[in-house]
């Protein structure tokens, strides 16, 4: 069977279906068929894209990653507070990142 339409046509086709080089697999899967994502409306977890992408997270490398995703985030959102309080409060090295003199 040949394929139909443009050079970007038969590009979409083939990434489309998980080609190998095309952002697949090369199995036939679908890209991103073999990585986990949380549903952020119901928190379910789903192999694949399959919510919308406004309304998913990850993707993870396995079902039990995707399982703690909102853990996960809890933990880096507490440290990334604890950063910016120790920032506001002039707790932070001077010394430290990129803008230090």
């Amino acid at each position: 069977m040949t394929e139909r339409g443009g050079p970007i046509a038969r590009w979409f086709g083939r990434w489309r279906d998980g080609g190998a080089g095309q952002g697949g697999t090369g199995t036939g899967a679908p890209a991103g068929a073999h990585e986990f994502w949380v549903d952020l409306a119901t928190g379910a977890v789903e192999q694949g894209r399959q919510s919308p992408g406004a309304q998913r997270m990850g993707p993870y490398p396995t079902r039990e990653a995707a399982q703690r995703a909102f853990d996960t985030a809890a933990a880096r959102n507490e440290a990334w507070d604890e950063d910016d309080r120790r920032w506001n409060d002039d707790e932070w090295p001077k010394d430290a990142g990129p803008a230090a003199p």
